[in-house]
């Protein structure tokens, strides 16, 4: 009995060991998973007396990263106490102490003081730990670093600061107001300008400027803007004294900081011309706003050309997608401008920073490489504690440039060859600067002919050609102009009579080329030439000389230039499919029978003849789509067909060889009831030539294959000219023709 009750008490011990085991097991499993807790926080956590040292008792290793110091540094205060690194601008007991009088948590952020001397900015939040009385036992919690974070808040809070101010002290008058005209913000050059000052504005509405007559306009503007369009106009606007100036507005709706929609107005005094232009940044919130939808590019850069700021329309200027920025970080400034242009710039930054205001010009490159022009507008500024910024505003010129280049051009250049015109030509005959000079004058044969019967176009081109022509014969340092409708000059330095005979021949070896291989509008030129004698002589006299020769040579061979050119335009005839050789010798034969069987004259046939081949030849200036249309032809087709008679008398009286029948050729489609054009005579007043050749012309072409119908039988023509006998043509000639026939 007494043995058994040994062994149960053996038993009991040692059950009451194991299970001590086991919860000491278990303590040790919860403090390493508590240490490794506490180590993977990100700050450290501790236990401390609430006195006025905040003497640690307990402080995870986490202090160490964050102070400079080990946890035993500050264990019972030993090397020194936690409140020795709190900045001493920032000793917060008071606050402390009624958190923890009320048992509520007490949070708070502030500055300390690390091992290396570098002040840092700490997060913390603890309360205090109490026993079953209510007694204040210790304090406990846990502290972060949140030095980047408060870092940024100070920057953002500097950068919404900057944009503020550059929005106020800008020299460019900005309003912002609501879709409805009313005022939300004025800075103070608007305030200059208007006269008021801020409190007279915020508050009212823009109509207060506008005068009465133009009150109708503003709705108008404010809708535009309002559907998305900015809007850049000149407006009159009302000072406070009464005064009208004259305002350059640039105006666009803009999202206010409030999510609702606003207007953005950028006015610029122009009644003096003082075009005053400088840049806005807006805040992260509602000043960015401002920047963003600025119309002109804004930069600000650093003197060593570091760009500290793009706005969209800069970006836009340079040919940058917004999302490339971040891959500038190395280029600078100068990058952006044209190589010639850069010790300029870096000149006038210098300036710049030195406190002087500059507007210039110059050549930029885009960044896909292409050279444009900008006007810059650049004052220094402030920013961001950079006393040396420079805020640069700026508008692509490029187009303005090219016109201005263009029009320079244009003043001394013929618009249609691009040789030098008369303008250029009379002033290098005034100035006389030509040493042992020569002159050729080349003169373009028969021009109003080209262009009175194939149409100025043609005459153009033959123009362009001669240019051409002269320009790649003519000597690197001689002068080729126009200098009239028809005529040019070459004007050579340090020539003489070999050189420009030689110049001469080179010229007509161009022009026998050229005609070679455009032998349906042969080119046809007049030339003369003089040069300088020994004796002193200007250079309008040896232009007069060479200008006499050319006309010699003009009178010389115009009769056989004409030749040719008439030649060529019945070549253009032929050509278009309409008067055939066999065609027109045939009218020629006809034509001639029924003259003679009629008793005409013997000594007008060969005149007769001469119409009846040539009375088409105006047709070369009408359009072949309408020439061989198959079908009928439109009112506008119509008109321009019958021009062709008109076309033909110009063609034969500019002719020598054809102005005897000019008027027939006039006259050649009158009907014989006065249905015909261009001038609707009828009967015998219609010139017995014409009525001859209606009738011919008209058999012979009904019976000939056309290109849009075959041709008819012998019998069904004469049916036709018999069915037209008194209407169309001449009931007698239609008879006396049926019999020869």
């Amino acid at each position: 009995m007494e043995h058994r009750k040994i062994q149960e008490v053996e038993t009991n011990y040692l059950q009451d060991i194991t299970e001590l085991k086991q919860v000491e097991a278990t303590l040790r499993q919860t403090e390493r998973t508590l240490t490794t807790l506490i180590s993977n926080l990100p700050g450290f956590v501790y236990r401390c007396a609430n006195d006025s040292h905040w003497t640690m008792s307990y402080i995870s290793e986490g202090c160490q990263p964050i102070t400079g110091f080990a946890p035993n540094d500050f264990i019972d205060n030993k090397r020194l106490s936690f409140n020795d690194i709190i900045h001493p601008d920032y000793q917060m007991w008071v606050f402390w102490q009624e958190a923890i009088t009320t048992k509520h948590p007490f949070e708070q952020e502030y500055p300390i003081i690390t091992a290396s001397g570098e002040t840092r900015w700490v997060w913390e939040r603890g309360r205090g730990i109490f026993d079953d009385n209510g007694e204040l036992l210790y304090l406990e919690g846990f502290i972060t670093d949140i030095t980047k974070r408060k870092e940024a808040e100070i920057r953002l809070a500097a950068s919404e600061d900057q944009y503020r101010r550059l929005f106020e002290l800008s020299p460019v008058a900005i309003i912002v107001e609501d879709l409805s005209g009313t005022i939300l913000q004025v800075n103070s050059s608007y305030c200059q300008g208007s006269g008021y000052n801020k409190e007279e504005l915020v508050g009212q509405n823009v109509r207060m400027f506008v005068p009465p007559e133009n009150l109708p306009f503003v709705d108008l503007h404010i809708a535009a803007l309002q559907a998305g369009a900015t809007i850049e106009h000149e407006v009159q606007s009302l000072h406070k004294g009464g005064e009208i100036r004259i305002k350059m507005l640039r105006e666009r709706a803009i999202p206010l900081y409030n999510g609702e929609q606003g207007i953005l107005s950028l006015a610029t005094d122009i009644t003096d011309m003082k075009l005053v232009q400088e840049s806005l940044l807006r805040s992260e919130k509602k000043y960015r706003s401002l920047v963003e939808h600025l119309l002109e590019g804004m930069i600000i850069v650093t003197l060593s050309g570091e760009v500290l700021l793009w706005n969209p329309a800069a970006l836009k200027i340079y040919g940058i997608d917004p999302s490339d920025i971040a891959s500038l970080h190395s280029a600078t400034a100068f990058d952006f401008i044209h190589p010639t242009f850069v010790d300029k710039v870096r000149e006038d930054m210098a300036l710049i920073t030195k406190g002087q205001d500059l507007t210039n010009q110059f050549q930029f490159l885009r960044r896909n490489g292409q050279v444009g022009w900008l006007e810059a507008h650049s004052t220094r500024i402030d920013y961001e504690g950079s006393s040396a910024a420079i805020l640069v505003l700026m508008r692509d010129i490029t187009e303005l440039k090219q016109e201005q280049a263009l029009k320079e051009f244009l003043s001394w250049h013929d618009a249609l060859t691009n040789v030098y015109n008369r303008r250029y030509f009379e002033k290098v005959i005034s100035e006389n600067a030509f040493p042992a000079p020569s002159i050729i004058v080349a003169d373009l044969d028969g021009l109003k002919l080209i262009n009175d019967t194939l149409g100025h176009s043609s005459g153009d081109s033959l123009l362009r050609v001669i240019a051409n022509i002269l320009h790649q014969c003519a000597p690197g340092n001689a002068v080729v102009a126009r200098i009239g409708g028809d005529e040019f000059v070459i004007i050579t330095p340090y020539s003489s009579q070999k050189n420009v005979e030689e110049l001469v021949r080179t010229i007509r070896g161009r022009q026998d080329d050229y005609n070679s291989d455009h032998p349906e509008l042969p080119l046809s030129l007049s030339l003369g030439y003089a040069v300088a004698d020994s004796e002193p002589t200007s250079l309008y006299d040896i232009f007069k000389r060479a200008d006499n020769f050319m006309y010699r040579q003009k009178l010389f061979h115009r009769k056989s230039s004409r030749s040719a050119l008439i030649q060529a335009l019945m070549g253009a005839l032929e050509t278009k499919n309409l008067e055939t050789r066999e065609h027109v010798e045939r009218l020629g034969e006809l034509a001639a029978r029924v003259a003679r069987h009629i008793g005409y004259p013997e000594s007008k046939i060969m005149e007769l003849d001469l119409f009846a081949k040539f009375h088409d030849i105006g047709k070369v200036g009408v359009a072949d789509s309408i020439l061989n249309k198959p079908g009928p032809l439109t009112a506008e087709e119509r008109v321009e067909m019958e021009r062709h008679s008109e076309i033909g008398y110009r063609i034969a009286s500019a002719t020598p060889e054809l102005s005897p029948i000019a008027d027939l050729i006039f006259k050649h489609q009158e009907w014989w009831n006065g249905k015909g054009y261009p001038l609707g005579f009828k009967g015998t007043d219609i010139p017995i030539e014409c009525r001859i050749v209606a009738i011919v012309d008209a058999y012979d072409a009904m019976t000939s294959d056309r290109p849009y119908r075959k041709a008819m039988s012998k019998d069904l023509a004469l049916a036709e000219l018999r069915r037209c006998a008194g209407t169309q043509f001449d009931p007698a000639l239609v008879a006396a023709f049926l019999q020869i026939i």
